[in-house]
């Protein structure tokens, strides 16, 4: 392990306070000793800015100015390209920042989430040369983009499609549970195919995925 480029975070919700500093050392090889890590608020984990409350908010500030220079670059090139080339460097370039990993943090605050979607909207006004006060919705629906919102729950639709179908792998199976595998009644909860509700007094499990999943799946008919 490279003890420079190694460092831990501790999770623990955003009311609470940890009076000391964690001290944790690790075998450094090259000075033959330990070499102490470095605590920091959030690590990056498979291109994830994950912090130590979960509230996804370094990751989207990450996102958001990533778009903003590809939004710098639309502005200046809308001039000079047709309508199509512009589609294309927005699908290209800005929708794979707003899909990696949005089934794990679309569940973030709606004034977190507004930088992602204000952003798209800027975007798409300048493709279609647009006033600033225009209203951005026909604008979705002539791109046939979505936004970050509604991208989500496209996501998350896709993800529960493939729990029920088992092509998901098995890890993400476990985290749901059907309702019929709770008890053996015949009821019409169990019979339309549900997933179990599993109840928790903490608001981010509320929030997390396999929750959100859950009530999706059970809303579908």
């Amino acid at each position: 392990i490279n003890a420079k480029k190694s460092n831990f975070v501790i999770f623990r919700p955003a009311q609470k306070r940890i009076n000391y500093q964690p001290c944790i050392r690790i075998p450094d090889i090259i000075n033959n000793g330990f070499a102490p890590l470095e605590c920091k608020d959030y690590v990056k984990f498979l291109g994830v800015l994950i912090d130590k409350n979960l509230t996804w908010r370094p990751h989207i500030d990450h996102i958001a100015s990533k778009i903003s220079k590809i939004v710098g670059i639309i502005a200046r090139l809308r001039h000079h390209v047709p309508l199509n080339t512009l589609l294309q460097i927005y699908r290209s370039l800005i929708f794979p920042y707003t899909l990696y990993g949005l089934p794990v943090w679309g569940q973030a605050s709606q004034c977190d989430l507004k930088k992602i979607l204000t952003l798209q909207k800027r975007a798409l006004r300048l493709i279609f040369f647009a006033s600033k006060r225009s209203h951005a919705i026909p604008l979705f629906v002539a791109s046939n983009i979505l936004p970050v919102n509604m991208l989500y729950f496209e996501t998350v639709s896709t993800i529960m499609h493939d729990v029920s179908t088992h092509s998901t792998p098995k890890n993400i199976r476990e985290l749901f549970i059907h309702s019929s595998d709770i008890h053996a009644y015949n009821t019409r909860f169990s019979c339309a195919d549900n997933l179990f509700v599993q109840k928790s007094r903490l608001h981010i499990k509320l929030k997390s995925f396999p929750a959100f999943g859950t009530r999706l799946w059970n809303c579908l008919h």
